[in-house]
């Protein structure tokens, strides 16, 4: 039984943290989540409603094509339909999407090359997972508009290329302080070297890259802390839906509410990260331990003080040879 406590655990934890995120990604999917961060982010939405977006220009029937509220249901859909999560390319790898969906341009015509944004919307706990956030968003950006089209031949018309946001909410612990509570977006832009050239913005600024990096301290920036109340914190649910209505005016449904009842805060899934990282630290030392049935080579292999180890050997009765 002893044996397998650490990899019980360590199954307990991913299993807490698989059911966080679900609950992180549905209620990135609310179309009022989405109009609430497409408002503060997105250039294109500024100046239009929230109620506005989250209706008329979310995923909108008459563009899209109608998809039913749930069987046997009407009414208004609280969720995006969203489009396939996974982008698989033939001798390329294999992109799953967090939350992708299309969005309707204010005063874009059916007729019009330029009606939607694809917009890809992603969660992220680590801010430097080891390699820049930055160059996968771009990355996924190219996917994004690379998927826009099937086939490529000499009567391929790229104008039909529609622009494309990538937005990445950062809320690890590993963020700088000096980074927190900030917004940066990154954009094509236009730079005559020499001479003029009369070139719409519309024909080139066709990939925004949108990072948000979350922070524990009070912020004035209503997208910033609309998304720490969401997610971040100490509050129990009741509290932080009550915020959400009296402070960003957002309308919570009870789906909605049911989602953040459910969910662990994610600064709680974060804490819980640090325990899941000694979980598996264990489960490597005890392992190490049992194959080479040596405290030295443990602490050679793992990289871990001789104390800890010889500590995980007792407790799991572990037969050393030295």
């Amino acid at each position: 039984m002893r044996q397998d406590t650490y990899t019980s655990q360590a199954i307990k934890a991913a299993e807490d943290k698989i059911n966080n995120d679900k609950a992180c990604k549905k209620i990135l999917a609310s179309k009022e989540i989405l109009a609430y961060i497409l408002k503060g982010v997105v250039p294109e939405y500024a100046e239009c409603g929230l109620e506005e977006i989250a209706e008329q220009y979310i995923e909108p029937n008459e563009i899209f094509g109608t998809v039913p509220v749930a069987p046997g249901l009407t009414g208004k859909r609280e969720y995006i339909e969203g489009m396939q999560q996974e982008d698989g390319i033939s001798g390329e790898a294999t992109v799953f999407f967090d939350v992708k969906f299309r969005v309707l341009l204010p005063g874009s015509q059916k007729s019009s090359a330029q009606i939607c944004l694809y917009v890809d919307m992603e969660a992220q706990n680590r801010y430097r997972p080891g390699y820049p956030l930055e160059k996968r968003g771009i990355y996924y950006l190219s996917r994004l508009i690379s998927s826009q089209i099937q086939k490529i031949s000499e009567d391929t018309d790229y104008g039909i290329l529609q622009k494309c946001y990538s937005i990445w909410l950062c809320m690890g612990n590993d963020i700088p302080k000096g980074e927190q509570q900030s917004i940066t977006r990154y954009s094509f832009r236009k730079e005559d070297v020499y001479g003029v050239s009369e070139v719409a913005n519309k024909d080139y600024d066709m990939m925004s890259l949108v990072i948000l990096r979350l922070g524990d301290s009070p912020t004035e920036e209503k997208t910033l802390g609309m998304l720490q109340t969401l997610f971040l914190g100490s509050m129990i649910p009741e509290e932080r839906l009550r915020k959400l209505e009296e402070e960003y005016q957002l309308t919570i449904s009870e789906e909605i509410g049911e989602e953040v009842r459910n969910m662990c805060s994610y600064s709680q899934v974060i804490e819980d990260r640090g325990v899941e990282r000694g979980i598996e630290k264990g489960i490597f030392i005890y392992r190490t331990l049992m194959e080479t049935k040596s405290i030295q080579q443990t602490v050679a292999k793992t990289k871990e003080p001789a104390d800890k180890v010889k500590k995980i050997a007792e407790l799991y009765q572990v037969e050393v040879l030295e």
